[in-house]
């Protein structure tokens, strides 16, 4: 589920990543994903990481391409025993990079001022966890500064779409919808 989060937390952060015609490219600099897994017997944990990396560059069709890439190895719950149930049981971590990796690509960006890539806006991307590809649309936030933007976006993700096995362990489970929260820069250069 954690997987799922930071798949999703990767679709944000490069739908924050929009590009203007003198900036053709942006590449992540540094970022946190945070999935926030709500409990079915109320309350909720968060796991984090910062091992993103990626590129995007437009397209002719007002979309990006290029991906976001998250390492669900690195993902921590601060429970020693629960990143070892998420990485392992749950998300498969040893199976492979389909496994390993949270991939956002296809992303497109609604009602962006292509001058300025500031405010809010909606965002719609593929994204790849638990070796299982579906689309994903949440709200980011875009701050610009020269040559650098400013992300932060969320969105929801249902593990059941992932393939993902319902998170329980003694008695108490990880609901289905879990809420994935990015914040990132991303740097003019070097694109996909």
């Amino acid at each position: 589920m954690v997987r799922s989060v930071v798949v999703c937390a990767t679709v944000t952060l490069a739908v924050s990543v929009p590009v203007k015609a003198q900036e053709a490219s942006w590449r992540v600099a540094s970022g946190e994903v945070r999935v926030v897994c709500p409990l079915t017997v109320g309350g909720s944990f968060a796991a984090t990481t910062t091992a993103l990396e990626g590129a995007v560059s437009a397209d002719t069709s007002g979309g990006l391409k290029g991906t976001i890439e998250v390492d669900l190895t690195t993902l921590d719950t601060g429970i020693g025993l629960r990143n070892t149930h998420l990485r392992d049981t749950y998300l498969e971590v040893d199976r492979g990079p389909n496994f390993s990796l949270a991939v956002l690509s296809a992303i497109t960006l609604d009602g962006v001022n292509p001058r300025t890539f500031e405010g809010e806006t909606a965002f719609n991307a593929l994204f790849l966890v638990h070796g299982v590809e579906h689309p994903v649309s949440g709200v980011a936030e875009l701050a610009r500064t020269l040559g650098e933007v400013e992300v932060t976006a969320r969105f929801q993700v249902a593990l059941s779409d992932h393939a993902i096995q319902a998170p329980r362990y003694l008695g108490v489970g990880v609901r289905d919808q879990v809420r994935v929260e990015v914040r990132f820069t991303a740097l003019a250069g070097s694109g996909s």
